[in-house]
């Protein structure tokens, strides 16, 4: 990305002004030292683009090398480091940090200014402006983590997105580990450990924390945030095959049952990483106040755990039920 004195200039005034501190100063440098490599570093590469080619006139979809949006034709936008993506048949030809214009996604650092109300996993956003959806609030440095599925090199690494207000951390030898928020994309949530799959038709929608494999001692953290005073729905699905599965549920059903949290087997499907067969899980349900907080012991193992966040009124959440033991119709679970 090779810079206009005119842009830089802007930029820096921008920064001046506290506007998108995190991200900006962090792009100012990058694009600096872009600058100087384009200019300065003496590097001269045979390809189908320049550094200047934006310019001197309006780029089109995926043209670049680009500085801003305003660059670029109609809506499209200044894309970051995604020229090698949007050109994979020609990807040697294109610097590793070079800008083409592209349509606007979800993550881009201009998303929510240009689209009001952002929903779940869009950005880059600004709390104090208020640019996230009911409900929502505004991450820190999130985007990332929120979109694994995604080349980590087109979203800036201070992009942040909209979540939900409720935090679900995993406490694993004493040490706290924030779980990232995702979404069922195509009916699956995909992890290293698990693939999610069928959720119940009040899940469909939810933002998924899938937990790591975690042992007897160790706990599992709910909060609900008083960020946006909203109610936060949790719901916990555990493994679900008895009577094997009781070694490998960490007591869960059992110790949320007595704490009064409402229990159905209607819950997500997984299949471990690394198998085909598919397990069931069951499922706890429980609304924290704003504020509140919800912390879960585990008294044995716990390979599989998810928890599932939403926000507003549930209804009826399980509104059809799955025999306990049975991954679907006449088909059993497999011991683990």
């Amino acid at each position: 990305m090779k810079l206009s004195s005119v842009f830089l200039v802007a930029v820096a005034v921008q920064l001046a002004n506290g506007q998108d501190n995190d991200a900006g100063e962090d792009r100012l440098a990058e694009v600096n030292a872009e600058h100087q490599l384009a200019s300065g570093g003496g590097q001269t590469l045979n390809t189908p683009w320049d550094w200047d080619r934006c310019l001197n006139k309006m780029c089109k979809l995926g043209e670049g090398d680009c500085d801003s949006d305003d660059q670029c034709k109609d809506d499209l936008v200044c894309g970051h480091n995604n020229c090698k993506t949007m050109h994979p048949n020609d990807a040697d030809y294109y610097h590793r940090l070079a800008d083409c214009c592209d349509v606007m996604s979800p993550y881009h650092l201009d998303y929510c200014q240009k689209t009001p109300g952002c929903g779940f996993g869009t950005g880059d956003c600004d709390d104090e402006a208020g640019q996230c959806a009911e409900g929502l609030v505004c991450g820190v440095n999130n985007c990332r983590a929120m979109h694994p599925q995604i080349d980590p090199n087109l979203i800036h690494h201070k992009a942040d997105c909209c979540t939900t207000c409720a935090a679900v951390t995993a406490v694993i030898d004493d040490i706290a580990m924030p779980q990232p928020p995702m979404a069922f994309t195509n009916g699956k949530v995909v992890t290293a450990e698990r693939t999610l799959t069928n959720p119940p038709s009040a899940l469909a929608n939810a933002v998924v924390h899938s937990l790591p494999p975690m042992s007897s001692g160790d706990s599992i953290k709910l909060e609900c945030c008083a960020k946006k005073n909203t109610p936060c729905n949790f719901f916990v699905a555990v493994y679900h095959c008895p009577p094997c599965s009781a070694a490998y549920n960490g007591g869960v059903p059992s110790f949320l049952a007595s704490q009064g949290w409402s229990g159905a087997s209607c819950a997500p499907i997984f299949t471990p990483a690394g198998s085909s067969n598919a397990q069931t899980m069951t499922v706890f349900h429980k609304t924290l106040q704003a504020g509140e907080d919800f912390t879960i012991p585990l008294s044995t193992a716990a390979p599989h755990v998810a928890v599932f966040t939403t926000t507003g009124d549930v209804g009826e959440w399980c509104p059809s039920r799955v025999a306990a033991g049975t991954v679907g119709p006449n088909k059993p679970c497999v011991c683990l």
